[in-house]
């Protein structure tokens, strides 16, 4: 018996191994990775319109140098699926034939893109210059209405915060929430606001109860991911807002896919802060009528943000820090107990309106007279003194009932503290295969 069991132990270790980081790594909420990528299809074809099969495609990422190839079926088609957003070279070579390039075709995240490609006759080593037209940017695998926000207008545009996510008020069908109820946050196409999705590098950041970020933050003026996502750290992002296909297809209110930036060949960065002071503010204008100083505002956000290669070519790395530090004061308005409750003296109006008091200590009878308010004589309860002990003194009279209870008013400290990390790894292992994982930090 024990020798087969010194014999069974080492065959189970490999396959144990295996399941425990099958356990590891899958993740909780698995989506289409189209979500996070885009499709490149198209059909190669001669000046007489016939098909081109055996054609060679190339397409080239011009960021990072990874290359991806295939051969034309007998249809003359070609698909590449799973590609990544960012700027591609199109090379498209056959015999007997110009080889064709198209310098740029611009891929956003979660589209797929038609690029038919005409060839010339004449020898290989000549090469013809194809300009991306139409048929590149019009989408006509599926009807879904949406909009990519990337680039220069990501980073200029005015944001709410900003977070990325606040440009989803620009787009059409979508309308803001009203004060911070979960139950308003924003909805998309009219649906209700826990119909929204948001993936991030095609993973689900969505709250399950709200669809937004209500739930965690209580911020729901606007449909939110539950992971922040400042500016400075998306690549780009696209809004479906009706007619979802298949990439999404969970949810009927708007559909947002992030992607991380990412690194490249080229080393790239930022450094910014963002400063918001009360110097230029006005005062409200019911301070101003009591004579209230206007509040202190000091507000500020910095960051920065780091990508490129580790290996030229095959392993890329970018990392992007953002934080904010807010001083502020909230008011803070309590009823506590007055100065005589605390010393066991009850207050009360009789039939004429005139406080009578009452000492649990030494009075028999209650202000009205006709019966006792301790009749077994046990005082207060010694662990509702101590309760009261630890209560501040009021300091308000216009609060509570004027005779037992009174109000409270401080400004408390309502610091607001935030932290966010994110980074991303890419690995080209080969021209078929490629890697990439992200990790986010948010602290509040």
């Amino acid at each position: 018996m024990t020798r087969h069991r010194r014999k069974l132990i080492p065959r189970l270790i490999p396959p144990l191994l295996v399941a425990v980081l099958m356990v590891l790594t899958w993740p909780g909420t698995a989506f289409s990775q189209t979500a996070a990528t885009a499709t490149i299809l198209g059909t190669v074809t001669d000046p007489t319109g016939a098909v081109l099969p055996g054609a060679e495609v190339e397409l080239l990422n011009t960021a990072t140098s990874q290359s991806r190839k295939q051969i034309t079926n007998e249809a003359g088609q070609y698909v590449f699926t799973y590609v990544l957003p960012g700027p591609y070279k199109i090379t498209v070579t056959a015999q007997g034939f110009r080889q064709a390039v198209i310098p740029l075709v611009k891929v956003d995240v979660a589209k797929s893109y038609t690029v038919n490609v005409t060839l010339e006759v004449g020898e290989m080593v000549e090469t013809v210059e194809v300009t991306a037209g139409v048929g590149v940017e019009l989408q006509t695998t599926d009807s879904t209405v949406g909009d990519v926000i990337g680039g220069e207008p990501l980073l200029r545009l005015p944001t709410t915060n900003r977070s990325a996510a606040a440009l989803l008020l620009l787009q059409p069908l979508v309308t803001p929430g009203r004060g911070v109820s979960t139950l308003r946050g924003g909805q998309v196409s009219g649906a209700l606001s826990d119909q929204s999705t948001f993936l991030i590098d095609g993973g689900d950041a969505t709250s399950d109860v709200e669809g937004t970020a209500g739930y965690n933050t209580g911020q729901s003026g606007q449909p939110l991911p539950m992971i922040p996502v400042p500016v400075e750290s998306i690549e780009e992002f696209r809004v479906s807002t009706t007619n979802p296909n298949a990439t999404f297809g969970r949810s009927s209110g708007g559909q947002v896919a992030f992607v991380t930036k990412r690194g490249t060949n080229e080393v790239h960065g930022s450094v910014y802060w963002y400063h918001q002071n009360d110097n230029l503010n006005a005062n409200r204008w019911d301070f101003n009528r009591t004579g209230i100083e206007k509040p202190e505002l000091i507000d500020n956000r910095f960051g920065f943000s780091l990508g490129g290669p580790l290996i030229k070519d095959k392993l890329f790395l970018f990392g992007n820090y953002e934080g904010r530090r807010f001083p502020r004061k909230t008011n803070v308005t309590r009823i506590v107990p007055t100065d005589t409750l605390r010393q066991g003296i009850l207050r009360f109006r009789d039939a004429s309106g005139n406080i009578v008091s009452y000492d649990l200590a030494t009075s028999t009878l209650c202000g009205d007279g006709t019966h006792p308010c301790d009749p077994r004589g046990v005082g207060i309860s010694p662990v509702v003194r101590a309760l009261w002990n630890l209560l501040p003194p009021g300091n308000d009279p216009a609060l509570g009932d004027g005779l037992n209870t009174i109000g409270f008013r401080a400004a408390a400290d309502n610091t607001l503290k935030a932290d966010f990390f994110v980074t991303r790894l890419d690995y080209n292992i080969t021209d078929t295969w490629n890697f990439f994982a992200s990790f986010r930090y948010a602290r509040t």
